[in-house]
């Protein structure tokens, strides 16, 4: 290859990271904020009790299954790209929606904003991941990995700063610009090519057979659960045991995302050689995190906690899409991809509601005991299939 040439193919590549990069902070910054702020705006206008904000939170996540899942892997390259555009905007619209919203309106609003980032979502990991060259397309899923940790560090900050001049449903205005990133930049986004996925049997039988896709899923697991419970309970958490602000509240969680981020930058800077050993690793800190946040008798020893917390979440999903990456080839990453997402979407779209009835049952505290035992015996099958799967201490 000549020096002009690559130098275009540089310069494509920078170009593609960088559309993937924008779309990815502008989809997730704000898609979070949806995940932490829509509990508070429920409890705080409308009253809603935990089991209620759990439900919500379900209703959020399972028409994000149901996108995901029922229509994203059944439909070809060139369709999936229009619906990803037309997602994009009605998103976009749905933090107006969230603005004006009242305690029966706010059901529909967040079945909308579930619906249409379920499109988003999937597509991008699989756009990440389409570079034939394993080391470039692990490198390039690191990034976009870290760019989901750096929207994820940033949007509480910029919230939490909102927070102190206005009102909690005034921030939804704030970040519906920063979701209009999304449609402003969605035409730019690249899509496989459409023959690549003919021909291949993308069913759900035939990619959970897959073990990859079993340890990407199981791995993903162990920290959904405990994720699950910070996304939608720490805020409440710290106002309630610790007596801070809003503006506080929503703080700790870019605190939390720190570590995520760190750990993800260390990623793309060192692509991945031994999944299985950063797999136990993240195991083993997410039971100390938790331990750490039950017997926290402080916010500061509770900012400890989630720095700790923070270190998993950083790896573990990117080990997840990774694995995936390496387990199947291009014409059915799609299909894989889709499908963890929304079963990842399922899984959460159930968690809320059944950590809100423990939480009412027991308490905020003892939360965080309770998930353990979940932890230990998803992390055990995980193991057991991460034996058969020779790709995951692979070095390159």
């Amino acid at each position: 290859m000549d020096m002009s040439n690559a130098k275009k193919l540089n310069n494509a590549i920078v170009t593609i990271a960088i559309v993937i990069i924008l779309i990815t902070f502008g989809a997730r910054a704000s898609n979070n904020m949806i995940g932490t702020t829509m509990p508070l705006l429920a409890k705080e206008y409308f009253n809603y009790n935990n089991t209620e904000i759990g439900l919500l939170a379900t209703v959020f996540m399972g028409f994000m299954f149901i996108m995901s899942n029922f229509i994203n892997t059944k439909i070809k390259s060139k369709t999936r790209r229009k619906l990803f555009i037309l997602s994009s905007i009605v998103y976009t619209i749905t933090f107006l929606f969230f603005y004006i919203s009242n305690s029966i309106m706010i059901w529909p609003v967040a079945a909308l904003s579930g619906f249409s980032i379920g499109a988003l979502m999937p597509n991008l990991i699989t756009s990440a991941g389409l570079f034939d060259d394993r080391k470039l397309r692990e490198r390039m899923l690191a990034i976009y990995s870290l760019s989901l940790s750096t929207s994820l560090l940033i949007g509480p900050a910029i919230e939490s700063i909102i927070l102190r001049y206005y009102t909690i449903q005034q921030s939804f205005l704030f970040f519906a610009i920063i979701a209009s990133v999304v449609p402003l930049l969605s035409p730019f986004l690249k899509f496989p090519e459409t023959e690549h996925e003919l021909g291949s049997d993308s069913s759900l039988k035939n990619i959970v057979r897959n073990n990859g896709f079993k340890v990407a899923l199981l791995n993903n697991l162990t920290y959904q659960v405990p994720f699950a419970f910070i996304i939608t309970f720490d805020g409440i958490y710290a106002k309630t045991v610790f007596h801070a602000s809003n503006s506080i509240a929503i703080l700790l969680y870019s605190l939390f995302f720190i570590t995520s981020f760190l750990g993800r930058l260390f990623l793309a800077a060192k692509p991945v050689t031994n999944i299985k050993f950063l797999i136990d690793l993240s195991v083993l800190l997410t039971i100390i995190g938790l331990l750490v946040a039950w017997i926290s008798p402080n916010i500061y020893v509770f900012i400890i906690a989630l720095l700790i917390l923070g270190i998993p979440h950083g790896f573990t999903y990117t080990l997840s899409i990774v694995t995936l990456s390496r387990t199947f080839d291009v014409k059915l990453r799609n299909a894989a991809n889709s499908y963890f997402f929304s079963t990842m979407s399922l899984i959460g779209a159930i968690l809320p509601s059944i950590l809100g009835i423990l939480v009412d049952v027991t308490s905020l505290r003892w939360g965080f005991i309770a998930i353990l035992p979940i932890i230990i015996a998803v992390f055990y099958f995980t193991e057991m299939y991460a034996r058969q799967v020779k790709e995951l201490k692979m070095y390159i």
